[in-house]
C-alpha cells in the first residue's frame, strides 16, 4: 500500500509540474483561492497536516477522517473594499471514516466598470461565488488516510454567470501519535464558459507536517500552485487548559499578506475563534471569525 500512495503522489506532482510550465494563463474563482476557517487563516494557513475539524474538508479531505466526533462550524470573513466571504459545513469521523458537508459563499459588490480609460466609471458591477461539496475520506490500514470532496461551483461577475465542478484529493500519514504528514491537491476540475472564455481554476499542490505535543500544535506547508506565487506557510498554536488557544501564522509568497494572529475559546461544546491577518499595499487588514459546535 505504501509504495501505491508513493506512486499517486509521483504522478500527481509529476502532471502538475507540467500543467505549471506550460500555462501562462489567469485562473479565476476567486473563492477557491481563499482559505476557511478563523484558526487556520490565524495559523498562516498551514493547515494541509492539521486535523481535527471540519474544515478539514477543505484544506485536505483526508483529515475528516481523522476526526473523532462531528463538527459543525460557521466562518465569516470581511476584508477590503467589503468583501465578504461566509462558510459553513459539517463533518463527522471515527478515525476509520469520514463524511462531510459544506457550502461557502463569496461576494463583492459596488465594483466600477469601465469599458476604456476614462474617470469616470461607466457603471457598477458585483462578483459572486458559491461552492457546494460533498467529502468523503478512509483509513487504510493503521497509518494512510485518504479522502476526497467533490464540488458544484457557481460564478457570477456582472451579467455573466458560469457552472463548473470540482475535486479536492488528499493524503495524511501518521508517523507517530505526535507527527502527521499530509499532501493535497485542490481544485481539479473546470467551469463552463464565462462571457465566451473558459476560465481555468485555482489548482494547488500542498505538502504539509504537523506536530501536536500537550499544548503546542505546531505546522508547515508548502504551496505549489499550477499558476501563481509558489509559498511557505508556518503556524503554531498553544493552549491553556484546553480553554483559550494562542496563535500565530507566516506565509510567503503572497502578494499582501505575511503575518497572522488569532486566538480561540473553548466552553463545553462551543468554540468561538478570531483570526487577524494584516494587508500591505494599503489594503487594509482582514478579519475571520468562526463558530464551531461539537
Amino acid at each position: 500500500m505504501k509504495h501505491i500512495i508513493l506512486g499517486i503522489l509521483i504522478l500527481t506532482c509529476g502532471s502538475f509540474s507540467a500543467e505549471a510550465s506550460t500555462s501562462a494563463r489567469k485562473v479565476g474563482f476567486v473563492l477557491l483561492r481563499e482559505g476557511v476557517g478563523a484558526r487556520a487563516a490565524a495559523m498562516g494557513e498551514a493547515q494541509t497536516a492539521v486535523v481535527g475539524d471540519q474544515t478539514a474538508a477543505v484544506w485536505n479531505p483526508a483529515g475528516v477522517a481523522a476526526m473523532r466526533g462531528k463538527h459543525f462550524v460557521l466562518a465569516h470573513h470581511r476584508s477590503f473594499q467589503g468583501i465578504k466571504q461566509g462558510y459553513g459545513g459539517w463533518a463527522y469521523g471515527n478515525d476509520k471514516r469520514g463524511i462531510a458537508l459544506s457550502l461557502g459563499v463569496y461576494g463583492t459588490g459596488g465594483l466600477e466598470a469601465r469599458r476604456e480609460p476614462t474617470a469616470t466609471p461607466a457603471g457598477a458591477f458585483g462578483v459572486y461565488d458559491l461552492n457546494a461539496g460533498l467529502s468523503y475520506a478512509q483509513k487504510i490500514g493503521r497509518r494512510i488516510y485518504l479522502g476526497f470532496s467533490v464540488r458544484a461551483l457557481h460564478e457570477n461577475i456582472g451579467p455573466e454567470s458560469a457552472w463548473g465542478m470540482s475535486v479536492d484529493m488528499g493524503a495524511l500519514y501518521r508517523l507517530s501519535e505526535h507527527l502527521m504528514l499530509g499532501v493535497a491537491y485542490r481544485n481539479l476540475g473546470r467551469m463552463a464558459r464565462l462571457d465566451r472564455e473558459r476560465i481555468p481554476l485555482p489548482r494547488v499542490f500542498r505538502m504539509g507536517i504537523a506536530w501536536s505535543w500537550r499544548a503546542w500544535t505546531t505546522s508547515a506547508d508548502f504551496r505549489l500552485p499550477a499558476m501563481g506565487n509558489r509559498g511557505a506557510h508556518v503556524g503554531i498554536e498553544y493552549g491553556l487548559m484546553d480553554k483559550l488557544f494562542l496563535r500565530g501564522g507566516l506565509q510567503t509568497g503572497h502578494d499582501t499578506r505575511t503575518l497572522s494572529f488569532g486566538l480561540g475559546i473553548a466552553r463545553g461544546a462551543w468554540r468561538v475563534d478570531y483570526a487577524f491577518v494584516p494587508a500591505s499595499h494599503g489594503l487594509g487588514n482582514a478579519h475571520r471569525i468562526a463558530v464551531g459546535i461539537r
